[in-house]
């Protein structure tokens, strides 16, 4: 199989953002978030964005991507985010830790998701009124109850976002991913969460995940059509054998 796993650079922001959007527009709930759900100015913002986001918060995340060595393409995308005790090491998982960008880079990565965002810090072009918030307001809550149910001092790895290009879907990619993140939470015996939608939900099953709640919102107030549906789950970690 032409697929390896290798560490993100800011470069990437046309390739993985060609992942992470055209992914996502095939979720008719996603695209209803837009008043044009066009793929080109998506795109184009997003690919602006990520540099900055990429490069946040660099002791806590690692990012992922697969190429498709036939074509140099990035394919697939994983972002991650180690709990405290793991960030407080210092040395965990620094293959995935995206390289620390200079203090100009800094500057134009921001000044770019600036120009890129609107007045409320999100993507240009997505509705207003309430149906953002009143569609994360429920997935917020159901995280807090599924993470604030572990026991006290119990962390967990966090999957924050996996995706796939749509021309590679069920071919691997994805599962190439989630595994490298979960190897790291068998190693240090750490619980894994991650939310889905029903589009990724048999990936996680397949890699030892159970589901533990499941949210439904219906928006039709907003004009959806369709109740949006997300799972939140839980992964124990694996003893080497």
């Amino acid at each position: 199989m032409p697929y390896e796993v290798h560490p993100c650079h800011p470069t990437d922001a046309p390739s993985i953002s060609q992942c992470m959007v055209l992914a996502r527009l095939t979720d008719p709930h996603w695209a209803f978030l837009f008043t044009d759900p066009s793929a080109a100015p998506i795109l184009a913002n997003n690919t602006r964005r990520f540099p900055h986001n990429l490069t946040s918060n660099r002791p806590a995340r690692r990012h992922e991507k697969i190429l498709d060595t036939t074509s140099d393409q990035a394919i697939a995308y994983a972002r991650w985010t180690l709990p405290p005790s793991l960030v407080a090491k210092g040395d965990v998982w620094l293959s995935a830790q995206v390289a620390e960008p200079t203090s100009d880079e800094k500057e134009r990565f921001k000044r770019d998701f600036d120009g890129a965002s609107d007045s409320a810090g999100r993507m240009p072009g997505m509705k207003g009124g309430g149906l953002s918030e009143f569609r994360s307001g429920p997935l917020e809550r159901a995280e807090e109850g599924v993470l604030g149910g572990l026991k006290k001092g119990e962390e967990v790895l966090t999957l924050e976002y996996l995706t796939t290009h749509p021309d590679f879907w069920r071919r691997g990619a994805g599962s190439m991913l989630v595994r490298n993140g979960t190897d790291i939470a068998d190693q240090y015996g750490l619980k894994t969460y991650v939310m889905s939608e029903p589009a990724g939900l048999k990936v996680y099953l397949n890699h030892g995940f159970k589901v533990v709640d499941t949210v439904e919102v219906d928006y039709s107030a907003f004009g959806g059509e369709e109740v949006q549906v997300h799972y939140f789950l839980l992964r124990e970690p694996v003893a080497a054998s």
